[in-house]
């Protein structure tokens, strides 16, 4: 159902307390109204618990809100990177509201899509600590940034600082 259903089915269920609690004054006066006002409280009580949880469970499967939570996914992970069968199993939501999340994320620039050993994965390249290492531009050895190099003492090719 989509959210407008459960906005008037939770509108309904207003309306049913509404008239439970009305009967239930009447019920002073006149004891057999006591059984309608319950059935309609308890009716009432019901369809705006259900209603009050499609809500909530519709705004978790907006794709906004979800991909703030596939977001804080990736960062847990260490790897800054999901795919789409992890984000389902985790989170706990349809494969194709994952699916609109993650292409959402895509669309903003935030994540891109990898091929990666038969499935596909998405990669965050804003959660990914870079480093930065000296690397000679001749032969590729890499060298800490402590030592003070500047001529690579295998090759004899320039050292460079780069970020990774």
């Amino acid at each position: 159902m989509n959210k407008t259903a459960y906005i008037i089915l939770f509108g309904l269920a207003v309306l049913f307390l509404a008239g439970g609690l009305l009967f239930l004054c009447a019920a002073v006066q006149q004891p057999s109204r006591l059984i309608l006002a319950a059935v309609l409280l308890v009716f009432g009580a019901g369809l705006a618990y259900w209603s009050g949880m499609g809500l909530r469970r519709a705004s978790q499967l907006n794709p906004e809100n979800l991909s703030d939570r596939i977001t804080a996914l990736a960062e847990r992970s260490g790897y800054a990177e999901v795919t789409l069968s992890q984000v389902v199993s985790e989170l706990g939501v349809p494969d194709e509201a994952a699916q609109k999340a993650l292409d959402l994320l895509a669309d903003k620039g935030q994540a891109y899509r990898e091929f990666r050993d038969d499935r596909w994965v998405y990669l965050f390249p804003g959660l990914k600590e870079s480093r930065v290492i000296r690397r000679c531009s001749h032969c590729g050895r890499e060298y800490s940034v402590k030592t003070p190099l500047y001529e690579c003492p295998n090759c004899g090719g320039k050292v460079e600082l780069v970020r990774v």
